[in-house]
């Protein structure tokens, strides 16, 4: 007799983990959210609504741990934490759908975040192996000094970047002309993903199955390919919500965040995506990473990857592999890879 210690994160390691036991296909689709367990917490409840939320919970066979003041209804509004399995949450959110004190919203924010934080995007649509995948930020706003043709300069630079590592392009600048005409021309040629990106403007689609970056502020559009959305506010969870509910699937919904270095040494996914419980894809540029000191570089790293991120989208692909081969190859860094 041997035991091992399972970690399952997402829906889909629980399926397969099931799966490979010989399960029938039945069993699986039962067990598999009964092996997800999810701790949320949960601020500014009236007592009544945590009291409530807690005795919910307390019958499906989970938990919520709430404040002495709200058990004796003397305090204010409340911050509770709610722990159960995925299943306990689906049974709760059908519950509190019909109950008052603001609980039927509380309900459609903890479906949300449940089915965020057990799904996990298709990383198929990036990747060439198992690892992180990591693509190239071709910048069409460099404009080196004697160069007359920009756009020309730009493809250049893209062919740099897929020698250096690059699974797929993102093209960003400021001139949506020029950002459209690179994009297209890589789209026909590069023989990966490549989408495009200008900040504070409507999504750009290149064809069907082709990435597509999607911002706050900005409908989704169309596609059949993989959406990166930008997550950039406190409304994040929102703003996800609303892509769901045009139909974009989770498998194929990767939430963005960029990698800023501050004044003071320190270094945040800022603007931090509010509320979400994970990150798929970070944008890293090169210039964040060489102000950290080099010890720092490879932690900043690895509690990206902590959080779920798989996607890495850089101007230096090459060092950005070094550091997250270091990563997997650490012993001592219990991210999965």
């Amino acid at each position: 007799m041997e035991l091992s210690l399972l970690h399952v994160s997402n829906t889909q390691q629980s399926q397969d983990l099931m799966t490979g036991l010989g399960c029938y296909p039945v069993g699986v689709s039962i067990m598999s959210a009964k092996a997800l367990f999810l701790v949320m917490r949960v601020n500014g409840l009236l007592p009544q609504a945590a009291n409530i939320l807690k005795q919910e919970m307390l019958a499906k066979g989970g938990d919520v741990a709430i404040p002495a003041g709200a058990l004796r209804m003397d305090a204010g509004r409340v911050d509770c934490v709610v722990m159960g399995t995925l299943e306990q949450y689906t049974r709760l959110v059908d519950i509190l759908t019909q109950q008052p004190f603001e609980l039927s919203d509380l309900a459609k924010r903890l479906q949300l975040l449940a089915g965020l934080a057990t799904a996990r995007p298709d990383r198929s649509w990036f990747g060439r192996g198992a690892g992180p995948a990591v693509g190239g930020l071709v910048d069409c706003d460099l404009r080196p000094p004697g160069v007359r043709d920009h756009a020309a300069n730009a493809v250049a630079l893209a062919w740099n970047l897929l020698e250096q590592r690059s699974d797929f392009l993102v093209v960003v600048g400021s001139d949506l002309s020029m950002v459209k005409d690179v994009a297209q021309k890589l789209a026909g040629t590069a023989a990966c993903p490549v989408t495009a990106w200008v900040p504070n403007s409507p999504s750009i689609s290149l064809g069907p199955a082709m990435p597509v970056v999607i911002q706050q502020g900005f409908g989704p559009v169309s596609t059949d390919g993989p959406v990166l959305a930008m997550c950039t506010e406190e409304g994040s969870a929102g703003f996800i919500g609303q892509l769901l509910l045009a139909g974009v699937p989770a498998e194929r919904l990767f939430l963005t965040a960029n990698l800023l270095y501050g004044p003071s040494g320190s270094v945040s996914v800022h603007p931090v995506p509010v509320g979400l419980p994970r990150v798929d894809a970070v944008i890293v540029q090169q210039e964040a990473i060489a102000m950290l000191p080099p010890s720092t570089r490879a932690s900043v790293l690895t509690r990206l990857v902590d959080r779920g991120a798989s996607i890495f989208i850089t101007d230096a692909p090459r060092h950005l592999h070094e550091l997250l081969d270091a990563i997997g190859g650490d012993p001592w860094n219990s991210s999965p890879m």
